[in-house]
């Protein structure tokens, strides 16, 4: 199974950690544009790469909050990272287990590990966003999730509550 290089997840790492928030689509365009990706599809609230990292699903996709509130502000980039295989789970646990080890070589410790039928892990970032690799059925991804986002996620961690629950879905326990 094909996965982006060290050199790649190296060279993103340095990328997602040099963004300063809050940012804009611009920022998601300008970091493609630096790596030779093109823009496949953009929408309002979204855009669509086409990358060069080597594997045979090519795509990565930047989450923009297009309101009258966030003035189209970055919300979170996911990047594909390893080849898309269906009936490759060994491999994914494999690639899964090498890219995180390119990040904690370059973060160190991670901040937050999740278990479970699609693991992923995440490492904070200088700027205050997080940036993380997520094992799903048939593909690894790479996730930058802005600081905003990032201090939810951290909020919800201090008060204790559960990265699984399903907000609205009346188990809250409040």
């Amino acid at each position: 199974m094909r996965t982006a290089s060290p050199d790649q997840i190296s060279d993103l790492l340095r990328a997602f950690g040099a963004v300063t928030w809050p940012t804009g689509r611009q920022t998601a365009l300008d970091l493609a544009a630096a790596r030779g990706w093109s823009v496949e599809l953009e929408t309002k609230n979204s855009v669509s790469f086409i990358t060069n990292l080597g594997t045979n699903d090519d795509s990565a996709r930047a989450l923009v909050l297009s309101d009258e509130a966030t003035d189209g502000l970055l919300d979170k980039l996911t990047v594909n990272v390893s080849d898309a295989e269906v009936a490759a789970p060994a491999e994914l646990r494999k690639a899964y287990t090498d890219l995180c080890r390119v990040a904690e070589n370059a973060l160190g410790a991670p901040a937050y590990v999740e278990r479970g039928s699609n693991p992923r892990t995440f490492w904070d970032l200088d700027n205050g966003g997080r940036v993380g690799f997520q094992r799903l059925d048939d593909i690894v991804i790479m996730i930058l999730i802005s600081r905003d986002a990032a201090d939810l996620l951290r909020e919800d961690k201090r008060l204790g509550l559960d990265p699984n629950r399903i907000t609205g879905a009346g188990d809250e326990d409040l």
